[in-house]
C-alpha cells in the first residue's frame, strides 16, 4: 500500500513538472531573440591631451548601450581581441548560472582570440549594466548601459530617454593605481591637495588627533582615494542633452566609475527620482541626490 500511494503522489508531480517544461520551453521558442555582438579590443584614447593605450567595446567607452523588452531572449556573441583574457557579467541582470560572466566561478574566461556566446532571457525591466570581471579591465573602459522596456510599455511617461553613464579615468595604467594604493602613499592626496600635513593640524586645533592617527598607522585617506585625471559623462569631458521647453525627460544613470561617487543635481529645479537599480520606486523629489559606484 505504502507503494501504491507513492506513486499516486509521485505522478500528479512529474506530469506538472513535464507541462511546467513544455510551457517554458514554448515561451521561449516564441520569444523574440535580439542578437549583437560585442568586441572588446585595445583603442588608443585622449581624455586628458596625452594618448593612452585604454580598452574599449566596439571602439568606444563605454560599450554600446544594449536595449531589449522585457521577454525577449538575448543572444550576444563576445570576441576577444585583446592579449590577455576577458569576460562580460551583466550587473543586476537575472541570469543562469552559467551566464554571469565571472571567471573561474561560473565560466571559463574568454581567451585571447576567443570567442563566447551569451544566452538568456530578459525576465525584468529597468536600467542595468554590463562590465568586465577581468583583473582591473572595467577601468580601463569595458563598460556599457542595459536598457530593459517594460513588456507593457513605460509606467512613468517622458517625452525624451536619454542614458547617462558616469565614469572616472586616469591615464595611469589601474596596475600601477593599486600598487600606490597598496604602498599607503599619500601620492594622490598630495595630487589633489587634499593631504594633511602636522601644520595644518596645528592650525585646525587638531594635533591630538592627527598623532593619534599617526601612532596608530592609519592613513589620512581610504584605499579607493585617487587622484583621476578626468570624470566622464558617456565618455566625454561634457555632454550637451537637447530638450524643448516643457518636455519631460527620462535620464537613465549609471555610475559605472571605479572609485567615484557623484552628487547629481538640476539648476532648474527639483529632480524626481522613479526607480532605482532596476525597480520601481514610489517617486520622491529631490533638489540633489548621491549616486554611488554601480548603483542605477
Amino acid at each position: 500500500m505504502r507503494g501504491i500511494q507513492t506513486d499516486t503522489i509521485f505522478m500528479p508531480h512529474f506530469a506538472f513538472r513535464l507541462i511546467l517544461v513544455f510551457l517554458a520551453t514554448a515561451a521561449l521558442a516564441s520569444a523574440k531573440v535580439v542578437e549583437l555582438e560585442l568586441t572588446i579590443a585595445e583603442t588608443p584614447v585622449n581624455f586628458t591631451g596625452r594618448t593612452v593605450q585604454a580598452m574599449t567595446i566596439n571602439g568606444g567607452i563605454p560599450g554600446p548601450t544594449l536595449r531589449f523588452t522585457e521577454g525577449d531572449v538575448a543572444r550576444i556573441t563576445v570576441r576577444n581581441a585583446l592579449r590577455e583574457e576577458t569576460s562580460i557579467h551583466w550587473h543586476g541582470v537575472l541570469v543562469p548560472n552559467a551566464m554571469d560572466g565571472v571567471p573561474h566561478v561560473n565560466m571559463p574566461p574568454i581567451a585571447p582570440g576567443g570567442v563566447f556566446h551569451y544566452e538568456f532571457r530578459l525576465r525584468q525591466a529597468g536600467t542595468y549594466w554590463y562590465h568586465s570581471h577581468t583583473v582591473l579591465q572595467e577601468q580601463r573602459g569595458v563598460y556599457g548601459a542595459i536598457v530593459i522596456a517594460p513588456r507593457g510599455g513605460e509606467k512613468v511617461r517622458a517625452d525624451l530617454d536619454f542614458v547617462v553613464v558616469l565614469g572616472d579615468w586616469t591615464d595611469e595604467q589601474p596596475r600601477e593605481v593599486l600598487r600606490t594604493l597598496r604602498r599607503g602613499s599619500d601620492y594622490y592626496s598630495l595630487r589633489k591637495g587634499t593631504s594633511q600635513s602636522i601644520v595644518g593640524a596645528a592650525q585646525a586645533g587638531a594635533l591630538g588627533a592627527y598623532f593619534k592617527r599617526e601612532w596608530s598607522r592609519m592613513p589620512p585617506m581610504d584605499l579607493s582615494d585617487v587622484a583621476y585625471d578626468r570624470f566622464l559623462i558617456n565618455g566625454r569631458n561634457e555632454q550637451t542633452l537637447a530638450a524643448r521647453p516643457g518636455e519631460r525627460v527620462r535620464l537613465r544613470v549609471i555610475n559605472a566609475a571605479a572609485a567615484t561617487y557623484f552628487h547629481l543635481g538640476w539648476a532648474g529645479g527639483s529632480m524626481r527620482v522613479v526607480a532605482a537599480d532596476g525597480q520601481d520606486v514610489q517617486p520622491v523629489a529631490l533638489d540633489r541626490f548621491l549616486i554611488s559606484i554601480a548603483e542605477t
